[in-house]
């Protein structure tokens, strides 16, 4: 991706060039137009809910920009002749009931064959351009916030191996269909200039994004980060390969602290699928954000002035 050229115009509010979750291209100046693309193979077996995680996964992006989503198109491939139509049929119809919830209209979308199925949408939202939140606002001094728990991707490694309970399945899945939405709604109110969603990349390769693109050190404690149940158990034995990349990524910004264990770092570093925000606010403002928010939302970590970007994990 560092091969090719970096997007650059007067309108373009926001892009990859800061690693963002999505683009926004200013309109006027009360309204911009936040777009983002987003598509995944399944990581769970019932095609309904494999549609609506896919379609709150990409949803999150916008809310992650401080926007609000308004047309979505479904993004589809899939091994016609290998797997029985009314799996497809099931997936659009799981993600087209998120849409529905969220207030979202799903115009059609586009479907491609493949070996392997994939789903996910195209999405549009709206957002005043002097509202936009980016990875590139964070100020030494920021407390962070982090709105949904971690170990979604050591979980679905453990139910793909056989070696998950129930209970622990059902709250990974709770957790990957909770919306963004009333989270973003709070950090907008609460006046947030940077924030991202916590994905692919884990927080940590989440985190080394924000620290980047506003050049300044970002420190997570350990202690306070929330996690799903049996996460910490699962990312000793678990380990995604995603989650080894993420490591990979993120080592030479890292240090750790001694009393830190192994398993922690992975949590940190573990993929995450349709997570919670990662929100950074003046710290007078922080835990009131996080209590607004509920659930696992809690103050995670703080930003301080470095002469580059750097990570730290404090116990």
């Amino acid at each position: 991706m560092a091969q090719l050229p970096v997007p650059d115009h007067p309108l373009l509010l926001a892009a990859t060039r800061d690693g963002e979750d999505a683009a926004v291209y200013k309109i006027n100046d009360d309204q911009a137009l936040v777009a983002t693309v987003d598509f995944f193979t399944p990581i769970v077996d019932d095609p309904y809910d494999y549609g609506r995680i896919g379609a709150t996964n990409a949803l999150s992006d916008i809310y992650a920009m401080g926007g609000v989503p308004f047309l979505a198109l479904n993004v589809v491939a899939f091994p016609y002749g290998k797997l029985p139509d009314d799996v497809l049929i099931t997936t659009l119809k799981g993600g087209a009931a998120t849409c529905a919830a969220e207030g979202v209209l799903l115009a059609g979308g586009h479907t491609v064959t493949s070996p392997d199925i994939l789903y996910g949408l195209a999405a549009l939202g709206f957002v005043r351009p002097d509202r936009v939140v980016t990875n590139a606002g964070a100020k030494p001094g920021d407390a962070l916030v982090l709105t949904k728990a971690l170990g979604t991707g050591v979980i679905q490694t453990a139910v793909k191996r056989g070696e998950c309970p129930p209970q622990t399945e059902k709250a990974a899945l709770e957790s990957m269909l909770q919306s963004n939405k009333a989270a973003a709604a709070a950090m907008v109110a609460a006046g947030a200039v940077c924030a991202t969603d916590i994905t692919g990349f884990g927080l940590l390769g989440h985190a080394l994004e924000v620290a980047t693109a506003s050049a300044a050190g970002i420190r997570v404690f350990a202690s306070r980060v929330p996690r799903l149940p049996q996460a910490h158990e699962f990312a000793a034995t678990h380990v995604p390969g995603g989650l080894k990349t993420n490591r990979k990524f993120v080592e030479p910004k890292l240090n750790v602290a001694e009393d830190v264990d192994e398993a922690t770092v992975n949590l940190l570093a573990d993929p995450q699928t349709s997570g919670g925000l990662l929100v950074a606010l003046p710290p007078e403002r922080a835990a009131a954000y996080a209590a607004e928010v509920g659930g696992a939302a809690a103050v995670v970590g703080e930003v301080f002035a470095s002469s580059s970007p750097t990570l730290e994990i404090a116990s």
